[in-house]
């Protein structure tokens, strides 16, 4: 033991001074280390606890604020170091207490003690550490002993150096805090005032109010979407800010006055910068000191608490104020206070108050760091067949805590690369300056001193640090092979392009005018020819119409004869024009009278479904009320984006058969016909549209008075169409109006589809 135990000082003695010790024999004293003395900060406050149902010990440093977690022989180890032991000393008491660790590792967690600032060590006065001599006096090549390494050269030293401080002003320019005040006084000043909501039935009575205030907007919740969309309105992006800054300090002193509640000091508070994005905050970790995790629970949910109480009251003021400036405010303020904290700030992904409350419901500190050593030791063990470290978790813990990483690492890739990308185009140069620091801190870093990890990784006797290496280099290999096969081969998957079936050469007959269906003469099914009556509008209007035509035609022909009797031809003339023009007049009304009866102008099948029950229903003009055509002649109706353009044409071109799905579970095979030269944002057919449950995003017609009867809609793009005629065996297996997806053989990349995913792209 007692080489080991050397060891411990070299180590620690390093640590101190930052030099090389002189190997030194293990009986020998000329060479020995001097004797370091190692004590716990004063600073550094112990609480034992029991978590999971194993007993631990966390600490916190009061100066910097920083919190620690130990094991139970962990915890000892750290008594031990009261500074008047030495680091042999340490190491000889740890064993005489019946404590199972070899010499190695109470050396290896002395040195970590040290090196995380938890532990002081110092070399007693006089006997400072010295290098070691040959016998003719001049300093020798020194060789390490047990855990001790080389010293780096000073290019070593520089270029760690430099990466401090890059990883320093790094995390300056994406996230830097301003403390500002006390939050304690503060937190004493609203106790009062919001204590009757913390507790007893007053905290009962807000959980009701939320409760019933999620209930009501659920009910409303088309309402509310409505006032959702005005929220992107670039005009109210101002009142937004401010009203969000307010919420965000409510939700802090919701923090602060429920830690106050339960006698918890409140740390400083103030204003934090995230990805230019000015935040709130205050100190409220001395929570954890509580007994009780239902104490801890409701601090992390003080927040959530007060802003959704905030939300619940502006959803009231909504609906008490409806239209208005009034009820506009205050749906971005039940917005902002309710859904988007509960995405934000609830999420048990993301590390704030949600991601608190759980690791209390489960018993679990630090849930992400020990779910994220779970994954990564089993990461390590699948690639390198290294052991995982170990881990005080068992039982349902270790696989909750595993999936928990898992989930949190592909949130908040998506999620922090999100605002990444969006704070780079919106801040121009200073937002991609601000991107590759979070790509560098975020991405770069971890992965590289991960894999130097696994490149110097040792697993001592019998392992084969070039077997180990080469397999590093063939994962390498493997990763580039499919990054690169993401980025630039075509993807294996498919792509859909929508379709419905329609009746083909059909022919829909619209309403003359408006007017009652007065009578019906043929139904749905009847067989029909042209110019046969199939039903009859009438509109009153026309014919009062009418009538006052003729009357004004006889008064004009009087006012004729009356001036051409009395020798006023000029008179006589324009009485007779004015005749001639309400004759027209009377022939075009007389015609529309006419088209009421409403005819069939083909030989045909009359299409529309429950015709007869359209007899008494009023009809606007242009309105289609008559659908004629051949239930055996039916075609494919194809929308084609410009995404999907290249992958079709492709197909026409090779002449492919393709499958088109129905959403009724039923499918057929066609061959893809050339598509119409020109696009359009008309929308192709009802079914189509989004707003009658279609797969085509639609927006409200830019113009319309140019409305044919059309579903009053137009593609948010333009997109071109392609017509499949149908034989008649496959005709008869589909429906006219079914809607579907033809798959097509994706030629962009994976890279590209999840990239336009990524941005939500409605027409990828």
């Amino acid at each position: 033991m007692g080489s080991v135990a050397l060891a411990a000082d070299r180590v620690v003695n390093r640590m101190v001074d930052g030099n090389e010790l002189a190997d030194a024999s293990v009986t020998g004293e000329e060479n020995s280390p001097p004797a370091v003395r190692v004590w716990i900060d004063p600073e550094i406050e112990f609480t034992p606890m029991q978590v999971a149902g194993v007993t631990m010990a966390r600490c916190v440093h009061r100066g910097t604020g920083v919190h620690f977690q130990f094991g139970a022989a962990e915890h000892h180890v750290a008594t031990l170091t009261d500074g008047n032991r030495s680091v042999t000393d340490i190491v000889e008491q740890a064993n005489a207490d019946g404590l199972d660790w070899s010499p190695q590792d109470v050396a290896d967690f002395i040195g970590v003690l040290v090196a995380q600032k938890i532990a002081i060590a110092s070399v007693p006065a006089g006997k400072p550490p010295q290098p070691a001599s040959s016998e003719h006096g001049s300093p020798r090549e020194t060789r390490p002993t047990g855990p001790t390494q080389p010293s780096p050269p000073a290019s070593g030293r520089l270029a760690k150096t430099l990466l401090t401080q890059s990883v320093k002003w790094c995390g300056y320019a994406i996230s830097l805090r301003f403390p500002l005040v006390h939050g304690n006084p503060w937190a004493e000043r609203l106790l009062p005032v919001v204590r009757p909501l913390l507790g007893g039935f007053g905290l009962i009575g807000g959980t009701i109010v939320i409760a019933g205030s999620v209930g009501f907007s659920l009910y409303h919740r088309g309402d509310l979407a409505s006032e959702l969309m005005r929220i992107f309105d670039s005009n109210q992006w101002l009142m937004m800010l401010v009203a969000w800054m307010i919420l965000k300090v409510i939700h802090e002193f919701g923090h602060a006055c429920m830690a106050r509640y339960y006698d918890v000091r409140v740390g400083r508070a103030g204003v934090m910068f995230f990805l230019f994005a000015p935040l709130a905050y205050v100190d409220v970790t001395d929570a954890w000191k509580l007994p009780r995790r239902r104490h801890r629970i409701a601090i992390a949910l003080g927040g959530v608490y007060f802003e959704l109480l905030c939300a619940s009251v502006a959803l009231w003021v909504w609906w008490l104020n409806p239209g208005g400036v009034v009820a506009h405010v205050a749906a971005q303020v039940f917005f902002l206070a309710g859904p988007a904290t509960l995405l934000v700030n609830a999420n048990p992904l993301l590390r704030l108050d949600g991601y608190y409350v759980v690791a209390d419901l489960v018993d679990i500190p630090n849930l992400r760091e020990q779910g994220r050593r779970l994954l990564g030791g089993s990461i390590e063990r699948w690639l390198f067949s290294i052991d995982p470290p170990a881990s005080h978790l068992s039982g349902w813990r270790r696989p909750f805590a595993f999936f928990h990483a898992l989930a949190s690492i592909v949130f908040q890739i998506v999620w922090m690369g999100g605002l990444v990308i969006v704070v780079s185009m919106w801040a121009g140069p200073i937002g991609l300056l601000v991107a590759g620091c979070a790509l560098f801190l975020w991405t770069v870093l971890p992965t590289g001193r991960w894999f130097a990890k696994m490149w110097f990784y040792d697993g001592g006797e019998g392992f084969s640090i070039g077997t180990h290496r080469r397999r590093i280099l063939w994962v390498a290999l493997t990763v580039i092979t499919i990054g690169q096969f993401f980025i630039t081969l075509p993807s294996p998957l498919v792509v859909e392009v929508p379709a419905v079936a329609r009746f083909a050469d059909d022919q829909v007959l619209r309403s003359p005018a408006s007017g009652f269906i007065r009578h019906v003469y043929l139904g749905t099914g009847y067989g029909i020819r042209a110019g046969e009556v199939i039903l009859e509008i009438e509109n009153d209007e026309l014919v009062v119409q009418r009538d006052e035509l003729e009357l004004e035609i006889l008064s004009e022909a009087i006012v004729w004869q009356q001036n051409q009797h009395q020798q006023s031809l000029g008179l006589a003339e324009a009485a007779n024009q004015r005749g001639e023009s309400l004759k027209r007049k009377l022939a075009e009304l007389n015609e529309q009278v006419a088209a009421m009866q409403v005819k069939s102008t083909r030989d045909g099948e009359i299409l529309t479904p429950e015709l007869l029950q359209l007899a008494g229903r009023f009809v606007d003009a242009g309105q289609e009320i008559v659908q004629i055509g051949n239930r055996n002649d039916k075609e494919l109706l194809l929308s084609i984006g410009e995404k999907e353009l290249d992958a079709y044409q492709d197909a026409v071109e090779n002449r492919e058969q393709l499958r088109v799905c129905f959403r009724g579970g039923g499918w057929i095979d066609v061959i893809p016909q050339p598509i119409r030269p020109r696009a359009s944002v008309n929308a192709p057919h009802p079914a189509l549209a989004a707003t009658s449950g279609g797969p085509l995003t639609v927006v409200p017609e830019s113009d319309p008075s140019t409305n044919t009867g059309g579903p009053g809609v137009e593609l948010i793009a333009p997109r071109f169409e392609a017509i499949v005629l149908l034989p008649p065996g496959q005709a008869d297996t589909i429906r006219s109006g079914e809607v579907g997806m033809l798959a097509l053989q994706d030629r962009r990349s994976l890279a590209r589809r999840f990239w336009q995913w990524f941005k939500g792209d409605p027409e990828r």
